[in-house]
């Protein structure tokens, strides 16, 4: 039944096109014929004055071009004519002089003549050119309307800049403000304190003038008696009585003259410089907060389940695993899925091999077994079994090692072969794992991360929950970590809706997200090779992080590998390090 109606639906279109078509060829066959404005005449009517927009006959042509008022006109051929009021005037054909183009070829898109419609588009889709033009006009007024409204969206765009960029300004101003009126206030302190032992200086000084003077005006006072009483000694040596009672007197006299006491000395002072406590100085002063990290996008994916793993691949797409979802997916920064993996079991945690397209994996639920995935055909092969434990996450060194935790203190290495070479210890029950490039592998249960030195399994800082402003993070639920280039360590906490990034000697982090960015419960994080960090969370979303350049690199630590120094370009160093 519907295939019948279709069928006369379209009988009916196409006759009612047929009678249509029929019509237009009456009428195009019909000559054209043109009116002199002036005469009323229809001979010769073959010029058009675009200045008066009239028609004219060979006749009043010659009158018009030799008016007083009119001999300036622009009288062109009726065919060139460029002003005609609401009445399309033809262009001349160009294929057939003397023929004007009335006709519209859909099927061409081209205008056409009679005699081109009689040779070459017979079977073409035609219209007369004032039906056609018509269509066309309302076309060009949409485009029209179209093109204002986009000048007057860039117009509200710029006007919206600026207004952004003043108010830019005016914060760095008024920033600037508050740094130089806290850096007079800083010093005007400085300058009390500093005042304050000048003064307590010059009342020692002043306290020591005083006992000084004192003490010489005693002095000075003593010797002139005793003198005195030296010189009526001498003279009275000479008579025995005076000599009698000048031993009594002096007797009685000289004890309050006693050279024994001995003058104390005053204390003297010393002044103890304090060393300069920069981070104290920095709390006091105060830091410039800014955004040092930009969201470039950020999607949900389909199922809207926890985010397993991302690996990103390039600079713009990466691998999701999902919670529930027997597959993986490659997606771009939009979300748009490039393409997908259907598998029999769910994957975990995913991580690509050096040199290859090929994905390891782990499954969930957690089994023995590592499964590898080669993207060429699609075919999942077990990459190796490490019973008695069970696979957890996966990570590989730059000797193409690959490190398998499993939930104990165990790890295992497997070569390229996915034969079992060894096994190390990492002090905790281990979930998580990421080698870095210095040769250390970062370990981490749900509150602690450990870095430990692959060759001798020893522990060689542990972090746990310090944060480089002095506070510490309470109770943590820490997922599947990642690292960038420069070893720094990118650690979601879903409790806390953070992301943490832990580096140089491991013993405090710094915060990367801050409440602006919306980042809710992550439990996966990726870094692309250019530095962008992708971020998964409980709910499925991802949200795409770009770290500004801006932000001052920090030096790498010097217990960094030489060596390592060298594989990195100075330039990309200062470009992407961030002081985190």
């Amino acid at each position: 039944m519907v295939g019948t109606h279709s069928l006369c639906g379209k009988f009916k279109r196409e006759s009612t096109n047929t009678m249509s078509s029929n019509r237009s060829v009456q009428h195009a066959k019909e000559p054209v014929t043109y009116t002199c404005a002036l005469c009323d005449s229809e001979d010769g009517v073959r010029w058009y004055c675009n200045d008066c927009q009239e028609n004219l006959c060979d006749r009043c042509k010659e009158f018009h071009t030799r008016g007083k008022k009119t001999k300036n006109d622009d009288v062109v051929s009726i065919g060139e004519a460029n002003r005609q009021g609401d009445k399309p005037v033809p262009e001349v054909c160009k294929l057939h002089p003397g023929k004007l183009c009335d006709l519209f070829c859909s099927n061409c898109n081209a205008l056409i003549c009679l005699t081109c419609l009689s040779t070459n588009h017979k079977q073409h889709n035609w219209k007369l050119l004032e039906d056609e033009l018509s269509v066309k006009k309302e076309h060009f007024k949409e485009h029209m309307t179209t093109i204002a409204d986009r000048i007057a969206n860039f117009k509200n765009e710029t006007s919206e800049r600026h207004r952004v960029n003043k108010t830019f300004k005016d914060n760095i101003d008024t920033t600037r403000k508050e740094v130089n009126s806290q850096r007079t206030k800083l010093k005007a302190a400085v300058d009390d304190i500093a005042e304050a032992v000048l003064a307590e200086l010059s009342s020692l000084e002043k306290e020591e003038a005083l006992f000084y003077k004192k003490d010489i005006q005693r002095s000075e006072k003593n010797a002139k008696e005793l003198t005195r009483l030296l010189e009526k000694a001498e003279l009275t040596a000479a008579s025995i009585i005076s000599i009698f009672e000048t031993k009594v007197s002096l007797r009685k006299t000289l004890p309050q003259y006693d050279v024994n006491m001995k003058h104390v000395s005053p204390k003297q002072s010393s002044f103890v410089t304090g060393s300069i406590d920069r981070v104290l100085l920095k709390k006091m002063f105060g830091e410039l907060h800014k955004g040092h990290v930009q969201r470039l996008s950020y999607f949900t994916t389909t199922q809207q389940n926890q985010i397993f793993s991302i690996c990103p691949v390039d600079d713009s797409h990466a691998w999701l695993s999902i919670y529930k979802y027997q597959g993986l997916e490659l997606v771009n920064r939009g979300g748009v899925i490039k393409e997908t993996v259907q598998l029999d079991f769910s994957p975990f945690r995913i991580t690509t091999m050096i040199k290859t397209t090929d994905i390891l994996m782990t499954g969930i639920p957690f089994g023995t077994h590592v499964y590898k995935l080669s993207l060429s055909n699609k075919q999942v092969t077990t990459f190796a079994d490490i019973r008695p434990h069970k696979a957890y996450d996966i990570s590989i060194n730059d000797r193409d090692e690959v490190f398998v935790s499993t939930g104990t203190p165990d790890i295992v290495i497997l070569n390229q072969s996915g034969t079992i070479v060894r096994k190390m210890t990492c002090g905790m029950d281990g979930r998580f794992i990421t080698c870095l490039s210095s040769g250390d592998i970062a370990v981490s249960d749900y509150d602690n991360v450990s870095i430990i030195t692959d060759s001798s399994d020893t522990t060689k800082y542990k972090w746990t929950g310090e944060l480089n402003n002095g506070q510490k993070v309470g109770r943590c639920n820490l997922y599947n970590m990642s690292c960038d280039k420069y070893d720094r360590l990118l650690i979601p906490d879903f409790n806390n809706n953070q992301v943490y990034v832990l580096q140089g000697d491991g013993t405090q982090a710094t915060c990367l997200l801050d409440q602006r960015l919306g980042v809710i419960q992550p439990t996966a994080v990726g870094v692309e090779t250019c530095g962008n960090v992708w971020i998964g969370c409980d709910d499925g979303t991802v949200h795409v992080m770009g770290l500004c350049g801006s932000i001052i690199a920090t030096v790498p630590s010097q217990s960094w590998n030489c060596k390592m120094m060298k594989l990195y370009d100075v330039q990309k160093i200062l470009k992407y390090r961030i002081k985190l």
